[in-house]
């Protein structure tokens, strides 16, 4: 009687394409949820005013746009470097899209409060860059799931980018608390530096594929 070999179980992972396709699907609902706070005053009287004074939500949604637009650019470039997904990237990857699908309600409450003034627009703001912070948050897990397992990227691409986005990710991570904590006493000032920093970011993140290739 002879025993017999002992099969390896294979390590379950997920094509990246499925990952891509219900992550797009997810940012394209919660992009177009944002406007849905976009409403006119329901009294009457000089409509132009009546526009103007929607500033808060006009504000509200170019930070959210922008925001779910870069988290689509980065997106994009960090698969267009995975071969596979593993557990621990799925997970990540999850924790990044609570964060997209969650984004419509602060967004909301920063366009209801922020011209309040005072500690009631301090806090809106705040607890909408603290979700920007979680979601910065989600890159590092993503990122460290890479280093511990290179051979989730293609062929082509040094396991340092790895590395070197999971400084940047906590970087990230650092820079949008300590804009939450800014935005707790000083909100408008928070806001523009927000927006400064994710147009900023943008253009970066669209070369990221050719940028990380081995040479």
């Amino acid at each position: 009687m002879t025993d017999a070999p002992i099969e390896e179980v294979p390590v379950r992972t997920l094509n990246p394409s499925r990952v891509e396709a219900f992550s797009d699907g997810v940012m394209a609902i919660a992009i177009t949820l944002l406007v849905i706070e976009i409403r006119l005053p329901e009294t009457e009287g000089d409509l132009l005013k009546q526009l103007l004074g929607l500033w808060p939500s006009y504000l509200a949604y170019l930070g959210s746009f922008a925001t779910i637009g870069v988290i689509w650019l980065t997106h994009h470039a960090f698969f267009a470097r995975i071969r596979q997904v593993s557990g621990p990237l799925q997970a990540g990857n999850l924790l990044v899209l609570l964060c997209v699908a969650f984004l419509p309600f602060p967004t909301t409450v920063l366009a209801h409060h922020l011209e309040d003034g005072g500690w009631n627009a301090g806090v809106a703001t705040a607890f909408y860059f603290l979700t920007a912070a979680v979601q910065a948050g989600a890159w590092i897990v993503m990122w460290m799931a890479v280093r511990r397992d290179p051979t989730l990227l293609k062929p082509g691409y040094s396991p340092d980018v790895a590395r070197t986005e999971t400084r940047q990710a906590i970087i990230g991570f650092v820079a949008l608390a300590a804009i939450a904590v800014l935005g707790l006493f000083v909100p408008i000032a928070a806001l523009a530096i927000y927006l400064i920093a994710v147009v900023g970011y943008a253009l970066p993140a669209m070369a990221w594929p050719r940028r990380a290739r081995a040479v």
